[in-house]
Order: structure tokens, then C-alpha cells, then sequence
């Protein structure tokens, strides 16, 4: 538990599943140590503006709200980029994910791969995974055969 905000860490359910496959395709963990800059823990998620707004606020908000017991701030990700940024200043959060969750700190590997806790939840916690990276990463293609695809980085144009 966060001492100075008061939240809560949550135990592998459903929606932990969900929120760390949202996490591994546009989340990021960062720490700030003392001596280098301020000293903070940011957890944040990136969405594009506007078209993963509704997304952002309707179901990206409520759910890190009810896992964490705190309300996320929202910012636009930059001036230069055109995105919504949720993020949570939390040491405990940004520990409880690299310590307990085995997520990674700092510049993330654009290879993804599922976390151990996830594929110990059963079926139903790798399919809740699946369907929070498929939030963050996918995109459903028409066409003579219509498919899911999933990519970790964009096509340079």
C-alpha cells in the first residue's frame, strides 16, 4: 500500500490481466532517482487523440480507478504528439509492477512477451491479457480475408 495516497495493490484477478496486457502494449514505468532529476515513480498509459479518447476515458480510466483505488490524472502526451497520456505518480504501483509483476522499468523491448503471473492465472487470465494487448497493439484488417494483427511498433511510412 501506497502510505502517502492511500491505495491499493491488487491481487491477480481478470482485470490485472487485462490492465498489464494494456500496460505491455502502451504503458511505461519510469523511476526518477534522486540525484539525476526529481525523485518520482510515474506508471502512465499512451493513447492516440481522438480516436482512442473514448477508450481512454471510458475504459482505460475506470479500470486503473477500481484496480488502484485512485483516480488517474490525465495530460496530452506532448505538444509534438498528437495523445492522451493517463498516468499515476506512485512508488508503490510502479514497484508492485517491476518487483511483483516482473514488468520492466525504464526503456521497454519492443518484443512483448506474456508474464509469468498471467500464464499462471489459467485460461482466463491469459485471455484477458490477450484482450488488453490487443487494445493497446491490434487492429482488425478487411479486405478478401479479414484477420486481427497485432504489432509492438508502428510501419515507418
Amino acid at each position: 500500500m501506497d502510505k502517502h495516497r492511500r491505495l491499493q495493490l491488487p491481487t491477480v484477478t481478470g482485470d490485472l490481466c487485462l490492465e498489464t496486457g494494456l500496460d505491455v502494449g502502451d504503458g511505461a514505468r519510469t523511476m526518477y532517482r534522486p540525484g539525476r532529476q526529481h525523485s518520482s515513480y510515474v506508471y502512465s498509459v499512451a493513447q492516440r487523440f481522438p480516436d482512442e479518447w473514448f477508450g481512454a476515458i471510458f475504459v482505460v480510466f475506470p479500470l486503473l480507478a477500481s484496480l488502484y483505488g485512485a483516480r488517474p490524472k490525465i495530460r496530452k502526451s506532448s505538444a509534438r504528439r498528437n495523445g492522451i497520456c493517463l498516468y499515476l505518480n506512485s512508488r508503490a504501483i510502479v514497484l508492485f509492477k517491476h518487483k511483483s509483476l516482473g514488468l520492466p522499468v525504464g526503456e521497454c523491448s519492443r518484443i512483448a512477451s506474456i508474464p509469468r503471473f498471467v500464464r499462471n492465472a489459467g485460461d482466463v487470465g491469459l485471455q484477458r491479457f490477450i484482450e488488453g494487448f490487443q487494445y493497446a497493439e491490434g487492429s482488425f484488417v478487411g479486405g478478401t480475408s479479414p484477420c486481427i494483427r497485432l504489432t509492438t511498433s508502428s510501419v515507418k511510412a
